[in-house]
């Protein structure tokens, strides 16, 4: 017979005092670090991995985009727009390829916006108000840099016979940008792609640089190779050019129309390799090209890891850069491939009917 009270026996069941919590020992939470210190160190490349696979599948999409544009101008004009417009006497000019198919795109608003003024030339939108509209759907998301707007040299005299007048040439500010830039093809008398203008460059680029194909321009080199002549160069886009289905006699599953470019490091505020889709502001020189050009001199990201100046092609995604082709269709090509091979997929009509390897 148990003689202890029920109140008793249940306190014994539940005591009521409270045992000591023991705390956590040194040991323990360095155990407990390292293990979370593990899956950090484990599931964080994938997270990155993720990250730049998402950027660049945004990046192909806004090549898509531009493809598309491209197809529906030539549907409607017969013939790809002018990688830029000169004249042959009066205003220059100036209006790049990247303007002229804003219409086919979310963009033609700002596009109406500027057509009124297409005789003054890009020098008459200093007159124009809200003009030069950033245009996210033309920006590579992995190149935070793009948001910078630089300053270029903008042509403000005439063009006589073909030649841009010496000396007409005035700083103008807020030019709208680009990662994507045409592509002009190469020259083959000409190694280049680079522009040198930094004394940290690696010895290992050293001997592979000059100004680049589209810096041997203007009145110091015969007129065949003055502002990148299509015809000169080859490739889709160049000085008044008007390309079409037929001359790519390559195929246009073969033939590249329009790359992507990195920012270049900002050395300065005039950094050759800006691109812009307003157009060519000057094209005498290197800086002015390539904001609306680029060249197939040398290879992919010769450039980096430094992002040195260059009017080449290349991005900060890993291994490589996004290229559009010309049925409209996006790869993206190693920066390991054969310089050879990628100059023939510049070139319209070399008849080495090569195909992008790319992904």
């Amino acid at each position: 017979m148990c003689l202890v009270p029920a109140k008793c026996r249940l306190n014994k069941r539940f005591p009521t005092v409270k045992a000591a919590v023991r705390g956590v020992t040194r040991l323990e939470f360095l155990l407990v670090l390292s293990i979370v210190f593990l899956n950090v160190a484990i599931f964080l490349p994938f997270v990155v991995r993720s990250r730049d696979a998402a950027r660049r599948a945004e990046c192909k999409n806004n090549l898509k985009q531009v493809g598309l544009a491209l197809a529906n101008y030539h549907d409607n004009f017969a013939a790809f727009p002018s990688g830029f417009e000169v004249n042959p006497n009066g205003n220059y000019l100036g209006w790049g390829w990247n303007l002229k198919i804003l219409p086919y795109s979310d963009a033609a608003d700002v596009y109406h916006r500027i057509e009124p003024h297409f005789a003054n030339g890009i020098h008459g939108l200093k007159d124009v108000p809200n003009w030069n509209r950033q245009l996210s759907s033309l920006c590579c998301p992995s190149d935070t840099d793009v948001e910078k707007v630089p300053h270029a040299m903008v042509v403000t005299g005439k063009v006589i016979d073909g030649v841009v007048a010496a000396g007409t040439q005035n700083w103008q500010s807020r030019l709208p940008r680009s990662s994507y830039v045409g592509n002009a093809g190469y020259l083959q008398l000409e190694a280049g792609g680079i522009q040198y203008n930094s004394a940290a460059t690696p010895t290992s680029i050293v001997p592979l640089m000059n100004a680049g194909s589209l810096g041997n321009v203007g009145v110091v080199q015969s007129p065949r190779y003055r502002y990148c002549d299509q015809k000169s160069f080859r490739g889709f886009f160049g000085q008044n050019s008007h390309v079409r289905y037929r001359d790519v006699t390559d195929g246009t599953s073969n033939t590249l129309s329009v790359g992507e470019r990195y920012s270049p490091a900002d050395a300065t505020a005039s950094a050759t390799g800006y691109g812009t889709w307003i157009g060519v502001p000057d094209c005498t020189n290197a800086q002015g090209l390539a904001m609306s050009l680029g060249d197939a001199s040398l290879r992919i990201n010769i450039g980096m890891p430094f992002r040195e100046q260059t009017t080449g092609f290349g991005s900060l995604h890993e291994g490589g850069a996004n290229f559009a082709l010309g049925d409209g269709s996006v790869r993206c090509l190693s920066q390991k491939i054969e310089t050879v091979l990628f100059r023939y997929l510049s070139v319209i009509n070399d008849g080495s009917y090569q195909s992008p390897q790319g992904k």
